[in-house]
């Protein structure tokens, strides 16, 4: 008989960890490249920094001049997303070490 290894919830909580922060510097790449398309990466930063985490007028002035494009509309849900799992797995983490 085959015996099945024991997955340890260190190790599951740990990964969830890990996919969580996968996820926010996903969402982050994503951000980058969308908005860098209008007067490159680095250019009006400040206006462009306040559609990482939310919607706001300018994020909608921008995507409106950045329109015909390729790449999808920046939307913050992705980061939040990953901010909900990167919270969840790091509670798992500190409770299975205590």
């Amino acid at each position: 008989m085959t015996d099945i290894p024991n997955k340890s919830p260190a190790k599951a909580a740990q990964a969830l960890l890990l996919f969580g922060i996968a996820v926010m510097a996903t969402a982050a790449v994503w951000w980058l490249i969308y908005y860098g398309q209008y007067r490159g990466m680095f250019e009006l930063l400040d206006v462009k920094l306040a559609c990482f985490s939310g919607d706001t007028e300018e994020c909608t002035t921008l995507q409106h001049f950045i329109s015909p494009s390729v790449i999808p509309a920046y939307s913050p849900m992705l980061l939040w997303a990953g901010t909900v799992v990167t919270l969840l797995g790091l509670y798992l983490v500190r409770r299975n070490k205590a």
